[in-house]
């Protein structure tokens, strides 16, 4: 297929699910009220710990000191990326539970413009989210961001979705392997929100989580747009390197591990093959 075949495709699978997405109205509602149920809590917690929004101990660990906006910083980077990850792999499992896997993959367009297009609105929603958080919260909490440096820490937020998209990518093509993939999803999330340093520096995890969170793209993402949001860019060069070569190594792993994946559950007949 052509490039306007392909966004012909994407824009399809986008509209259907916007279809969805307004059949369940709350949606919109809870969404809203997520981010400033998160912003409370982040402040209650920093309250209830330290008797104040900063933290000396999060100050030696991190180079800063207000938890509220360490937290909303690393609560935004956490719900855009597992947009990628949740997307791709709900929507397998959405297919497969309604029976139609098959005649999805069947449509003639590329399996990335149907993962994309299974959370593009998603992720128009998420973008429109934080440009009505951001100011608010700004204007509410007084956060302590510097909005050239937001948006820098923006761009660095894209490099990092080409990683989480790699992660998605093969998350995704395990789920088509399991006979009730609910549960692998479910354990995902939480591993991926427990390695995520969106609540918490990972330098406070056991070594070996360290590890782990330092391997997948969601930590270092986070602590790149967060030093870049907070101290500058020509501060975190040695962040943005170190994220923009696992995010190159986690889209090859994805595409790679994906391809192999469909291929083998063609040829074994599992899942809906």
């Amino acid at each position: 297929m052509g490039v306007t075949e392909e966004l012909e495709a994407l824009k399809g699978v986008a509209r259907k699910n916007w279809k969805i997405f307004l059949s369940y109205k709350a949606w919109f509602v809870s969404d809203i009220l997520m981010g400033f149920f998160f912003a409370g809590n982040a402040l209650l917690i920093g309250l209830g710990l330290t008797g104040k929004r900063t933290s000396e101990a999060l100050a030696e660990l991190t180079g800063y000191s207000d938890y509220l906006t360490f937290a909303i910083l690393g609560f935004m980077v956490l719900a855009f990326g597992m947009t990628f990850m949740s997307g791709f792999v709900w929507s397998i499992v959405d297919e497969l539970y309604a029976g139609t896997l098959e005649s999805s993959f069947a449509a003639p367009m590329r399996r990335i413009t149907f993962f994309l297009g299974s959370i593009v609105v998603r992720l128009i929603l998420d973008l429109l989210y934080l440009g009505v958080y951001i100011p608010l919260f700004w204007v509410i909490f007084g956060l302590e961001i510097n909005f050239v440096n937001l948006l820098k820490g923006i761009i660095v937020l894209i490099v990092g979705a080409f990683g989480m998209i790699g992660l998605g990518l093969m998350a995704a093509g395990i789920v088509i392997y399991l006979k009730d993939p609910g549960p692998f999803v479910n354990i995902l999330e939480m591993l991926v929100f427990a390695l995520s340093g969106a609540m918490y520096p990972v330098k406070i995890l056991p070594k070996p989580l360290q590890i782990m969170a330092k391997l997948l793209p969601y930590a270092p993402t986070t602590e790149a747009v967060r030093k870049v949001a907070l101290v500058g860019l020509s501060k975190s060069a040695g962040e943005i390197m170190y994220l923009s070569l696992i995010s190159i190594i986690y889209t090859l792993l994805g595409v790679l591990t994906y391809r192999w994946a469909e291929r083998r559950a063609r040829e074994i007949g599992l899942k809906s093959y």
